[in-house]
């Protein structure tokens, strides 16, 4: 895939004064542009930097960049949500080293609708990361966001360093995870908890597809969360969370 061009965007106006010069020529005054991710939680997203990504994949896509390290993860989200969802574990993730770019699916927050499939949005987010600095990338996506990191995985270029889907369906929309994961060969954990409806069945069938010969991990965790709220600092269980901690050490340490 070719990589992605990035342009920051502006967080907030700016009063720029006009110069007087003595050529005829207008001093260009900067104007906010893009899209704003993260307007519905500006206390978290002021935090990062804004990048709008996408274009070469037929889309535009908004997201937050935390962090600055050379190992990152694209935290894709859950149905009905946006980046709001990831940027308080993204924040706990940039603290510990990682470059992290939480984004809007297509249609969802900041970002405007479009036909590309979002395991193809996926992939642009990991392009978007890598023209931002990153060497290494992680693919984590929470429910819906965790069926299209899944099914992102098979054919993306460079391939990730590592795969977190908690709580994902089989399949969700045009995303197929079940049919993606017998073809998934880089190491992937998939977690939910014990006490959600269906989706820790789907965790363990997406687990069984996914061939022994990959470094591959299932934790079901004594808990009702769902998908992002599984990790999230405020509301995740401790279990899950330390064991994801393990897993990106392992396979994809900050850096």
């Amino acid at each position: 895939m070719k990589i992605a061009a990035l342009r920051l965007v502006a967080v907030a106006a700016l009063s720029v004064g006009m110069v007087s010069c003595s050529s005829s020529a207008e001093t260009p005054v900067a104007k906010p542009t893009g899209l704003n991710a993260g307007a519905d939680c500006p206390g978290l997203a002021e935090h990062g930097r804004q990048i709008v990504f996408g274009e070469e994949a037929g889309t535009q896509l908004g997201g937050v960049v935390l962090g600055s390290g050379s190992t990152g993860v694209v935290l894709a989200h859950m149905a009905g949500g946006d980046v709001c969802q990831w940027l308080p574990y993204g924040r706990e993730l940039a603290d510990r080293g990682y470059r992290v770019l939480a984004f809007d699916f297509a249609g969802s927050g900041s970002s405007p609708g479009s036909g590309v499939t979002r395991g193809q949005q996926v992939q642009a987010a990991a392009a978007a990361l890598r023209a931002d600095g990153a060497s290494r990338v992680v693919l984590m996506g929470g429910s819906m966001g965790g069926t299209s990191v899944l099914a992102a995985t098979p054919t993306l270029s460079p391939a990730p360093d590592a795969v977190v889907a908690l709580s994902p369906p089989t399949s969700y929309g045009d995303a197929d995870a079940a049919g993606a994961a017998p073809k998934i060969t880089v190491p992937v954990f998939y977690g939910a908890g014990e006490l959600e409806p269906n989706f820790p069945v789907a965790a363990q069938a997406l687990y069984d597809a996914t061939p022994k010969t990959t470094q591959r991990q299932l934790v079901l965790a004594p808990s009702t969360q769902h998908g992002v709220f599984l990790v999230d600092p405020g509301t995740g269980e401790a279990g899950i969370r330390e064991q994801v901690t393990k897993f990106l050490d392992s396979h994809a340490p900050a850096a």
